[in-house]
C-alpha cells in the first residue's frame, strides 16, 4: 500500500489503492493544456498533434471505454494510468481538491468511490 498523504486541512488521509474508480466517473472531465499535451506526447513517443488527434477533444481528454479515462488500463493487481509520470494536474492532485472541502455531498461521493480515502472522523449523518 502506498504511503498516506495528510494535508492537515482535509478531513481525510489518502493512499492510492489503484482502483481506477477516480478515472472512471461517468461525465468526468480531465482538462489539459498545451504543456500537458506536450508531456504526454514525449512520454508516449508521439507528436503533440498526434496526441491531440487521438486523445484530446478541445481542452479535455477523450473518454475511453465505458466513459473511463482513455489512459486507464486494467491489469493484474488493479488499474494503472499509462501516463502516470506525466498525468495532468487534476489527476496529480486527486483527491485533494478544494471542492471536497466546500461540499459535504462531493466528499461523501468521493469516499464512496475511492477506497484510498480514509476519513479522519466519521461524517455527520446525511444523504448517502
Amino acid at each position: 500500500m502506498a504511503a498516506m498523504s495528510e494535508p492537515a486541512d482535509y478531513p481525510f488521509l489518502f493512499a492510492c489503492q489503484r482502483s481506477g474508480n477516480c478515472c472512471a466517473v461517468p461525465g468526468g472531465v480531465v482538462r489539459v493544456d498545451d504543456g500537458d499535451v506536450e508531456a504526454i506526447a514525449r512520454h508516449l513517443g508521439m507528436t503533440p498533434a498526434a496526441v491531440r488527434s487521438r486523445f484530446v477533444d478541445g481542452d479535455r481528454l477523450r473518454d475511453g471505454l465505458g466513459s473511463r479515462c482513455v489512459f486507464l488500463e486494467d491489469g493484474r493487481g488493479g488499474s494503472r494510468c499509462t501516463i502516470y509520470p506525466v498525468r495532468p494536474e487534476q489527476c496529480r492532485t486527486w483527491p485533494f481538491w478544494p471542492q471536497l472541502l466546500e461540499s459535504e455531498e462531493l466528499l461523501r461521493a468521493a469516499v464512496r468511490r475511492c477506497p484510498g480515502i480514509v476519513l479522519r472522523k466519521p461524517l455527520p449523518p446525511g444523504a448517502a
